[in-house]
């Protein structure tokens, strides 16, 4: 049909597909995805649901269409995907009916060769089709998707270690390890672990693994977000971080105004541990001298005491203070080095070595010869 306009004009023919999916559009109630005409639903299984200037999308629907190109930059459109490309996908996709519910609109086929199965997104994971999240991001139909040996045997027996239930249904329902004797878990388990944990923390929940077992979940469609774990975005995961510790942690506290209160520079000035920073001290209160900047707590001291070297430890104790058992002051300006030296394990190896005894052997024979007037003349090299 011709559209002709006031002026007697043709402006050209109306398209059938925006025709189509107009109608689709307003038979909804609220908004939908532009690709699978789905609501938004749950991200696990859709990924994140898009909006801008009245396009509305899938995340997985925008990464997985067959024929949409990424010719943006990652600023531009959505993730690099323009607006005029999706609605050429869009388009082609009008064209193409959805083997599982018979309708148009299916932007996904199958990338087995001579498989001409085209179907949507959440109809797919409805049937047991599979897409892979890397590289060319492939999509196959349950008949070609890829498959594990699974045992049924060692499915009935065993359950699933994320949400201690058993592993019922068949093999599309479940995934198997491919590491630590070949664990079996819920698919829906392995996606909400992988979601939650994120590229960075995702491994076998088992054994650890971090190699073997994200390639084997991403080759059998699990989506793995390249982004920090959930528990890291939640508002205000690292305040405890920023809080400093303010108050006196001394035996006995000489400051009139209490543990909690303290002044910016002086004698009632605030130091923090050196080492661990959850404890500090009035300089007053641990009779630290003014321009010194270090110290540290009683927990500290013990713990160096137990990994330095055995015999006299530098700053161990020898303190300031006459509480000697709770304070250690550190610095160029106190009597302690600030490198407290070589570890056991570095001294001992020093002792046994043939270079330190036979330095000592020979200061020995030297003592012996001056004390019988030997004369000791040093043989010194020809220069060449």
């Amino acid at each position: 049909m011709r559209i002709v306009n006031r002026k007697g004009k043709t402006e050209g023919l109306r398209s059938p597909v925006m025709s189509w999916w107009t109608a689709q559009m307003q038979q909804s109630s609220g908004p939908v995805c532009r690709m699978c005409l789905q609501e938004p639903g749950d991200p696990e299984k859709l990924g994140e649901f898009l909006q801008r200037d009245n396009l509305r999308i899938h995340y997985f629907c925008l990464i997985l269409s067959s024929g949409l190109p990424q010719r943006g930059r990652a600023s531009d459109g959505f993730h690099g995907f323009l607006p005029e490309d999706i609605k050429k996908e869009t388009s082609r996709a009008a064209r193409k009916t959805c083997f599982v519910c018979k309708k148009k609109g299916a932007a996904i086929f199958c990338q087995k060769e001579r498989c001409r199965r085209n179907f949507h997104l959440p109809c797919g994971r409805e049937r047991g089709c599979i897409s892979q999240f890397f590289g060319e991001y492939k999509s196959f139909c349950e008949k070609h998707r890829p498959t594990q040996d699974i045992q049924p045997e060692k499915r009935a027996e065993d359950d699933c270690i994320l949400c201690c239930e058993s592993l019922s249904g068949g093999n599309d329902d479940n995934i198997q390890s491919p590491c630590c004797s070949r664990m079996i878990y819920h698919r829906k388990c392995i996606q909400k672990y992988a979601h939650s944990s994120a590229k960075h923390f995702f491994k076998c929940p088992q054994c650890n693994n971090r190699e073997e077992f994200p390639k084997e979940m991403l080759r059998m469609g699990i989506h793995i977000p390249d982004r920090d774990a959930a528990w890291e975005l939640e508002p205000g995961a690292f305040s405890e971080l920023y809080q400093r510790h303010q108050h006196c942690d001394a035996p006995i506290c000489l400051y009139k105004d209490g543990r909690d209160n303290f002044e910016s520079e002086g004698r009632w000035s605030l130091i923090l541990c050196t080492t661990c920073g959850s404890q500090g001290t009035h300089r007053s209160c641990s009779s630290l001298r003014r321009n010194s900047k270090k110290w540290e707590c009683a927990e500290c001291i013990s713990t160096d005491c137990i990994f330095k070297n055995i015999g006299e430890i530098p700053g161990c104790s020898k303190t300031l203070s006459p509480r000697r058992h709770f304070y250690r002051e550190t610095g160029q300006n106190s009597s302690q080095e600030e490198n407290p030296g070589p570890s056991f394990l570095q001294e001992s190896s020093e002792l046994s070595s043939p270079e330190k005894t036979d330095s000592s052997c020979w200061e020995r024979r030297r003592s012996t010869w001056r004390a019988k007037r030997v004369k000791i003349s040093k043989c010194r090299k020809k220069k060449e």
